[in-house]
């Protein structure tokens, strides 16, 4: 669960493909949130072979609450692209379940 206000926090996607020929400007943490905005987050490679990305949340990132869905979006230097499973993260306010 993440609260409403916190940052501090990482998602962390396992895409399941080899990210090592790919630009890490092409490799997104893309979202959809509960107020029906979508967009995406420049996502870090932690293990490139397995292909393991992540996010961390800024202090400028503020999450509505509510159910977002998210997922892995990558750019393959041919141009192919892969889009991930998508994944949900509840928001709630603090104190709150």
């Amino acid at each position: 669960m993440i609260y409403v206000g916190q940052n501090a926090y990482r998602l962390t996607v396992e895409t399941g493909i080899d990210l090592s020929g790919v630009s890490s400007s092409q490799i997104y943490l893309r979202y959809f949130s509960p107020t029906l905005s979508t967009g995406s987050y420049v996502a870090t490679v932690s293990a490139s072979t397995s292909g393991t990305i992540y996010y961390d949340m800024t202090s400028t990132d503020s999450l509505a609450n509510g159910v977002w869905t998210f997922w892995a979006y990558v750019t393959h230097a041919d141009s192919r692209v892969s889009i991930g499973e998508p994944f949900y993260v509840t928001v709630s306010e603090e104190g709150k379940a």
